[in-house]
């Protein structure tokens, strides 16, 4: 003779599978949570570290002229390189034109400091470019948010000749009008849950001596 399930057991079976039910629904729930925190830090992660990418590569392309134009004409453009611990003014190689046929050479000027961004009200670091060169490197051009939520931007600069670093660099000041062979940069920006998170890297200058031309 067959014996049915008693309403007692039915009644304890319904409630273990709601358990395993809550559990796994939970358990679901937290999954979703982490991933979507992982990718949104996995992004900022991202962001910052191609924001110091393009500095690196803008300041590798940093290069001083010896150029000087003859019969007491007028100099109306002039080379540069002007650091300090928390911006960069420098001429570079690598101007890349937006409009076909423009009348732009591959020499630009370029800027690095922090500055408030006023579509976020946050401070933030500033790329400044301006193609073609003038004589003042490190005026003029347009300004552009590269990287928003940054606290700090600290740079240093590689003397080679003493081999030590330095706070500030100013081109025109050195007995050989030369560049610092290295920079080294320390970003700390914001992360998305709030913290504040510390980025370093350094740029090699290739081109330390003035060019002839």
């Amino acid at each position: 003779m067959r014996r049915a399930f008693s309403l007692l057991e039915i009644l304890i079976a319904a409630s273990l599978i709601a358990l395993i039910g809550a559990l796994l629904a939970q358990s679901l729930s937290s999954s979703i949570d982490a991933k979507e925190a992982i990718e949104t830090t996995s992004s900022r992660y991202q962001v910052v570290r191609s924001a110091m990418s393009r500095v690196v590569d803008e300041l590798s392309m940093t290069y001083l002229s010896r150029h000087r134009p003859g019969n007491g004409a007028e100099l109306r453009a002039v080379t540069g390189f002007k650091g300090e611990r928390d911006r960069v003014d420098f001429t570079a190689f690598g101007y890349v034109p937006r409009v076909e046929d423009e009348k732009r050479s591959d020499q630009r000027q370029l800027s690095y400091f922090l500055d408030t961004d006023p579509r976020t009200r946050t401070k933030s670091l500033i790329r400044r470019e301006q193609a073609n060169l003038d004589d003042e490197f490190d005026e003029g051009g347009r300004e552009q948010t590269l990287l928003p939520d940054v606290r700090e931007l600290e740079l240093e600069y590689w003397d080679p000749s003493n081999e030590a670093w330095s706070e500030e660099w100013d081109a025109a000041g050195t007995e050989l009008e030369r560049l610092p062979a290295r920079v080294r940069i320390r970003l700390v920006a914001v992360m998305d849950d709030g913290r504040e998170q510390t980025f370093t890297t350094q740029a090699r200058l290739w081109l330390l001596a003035p060019l002839a031309f």
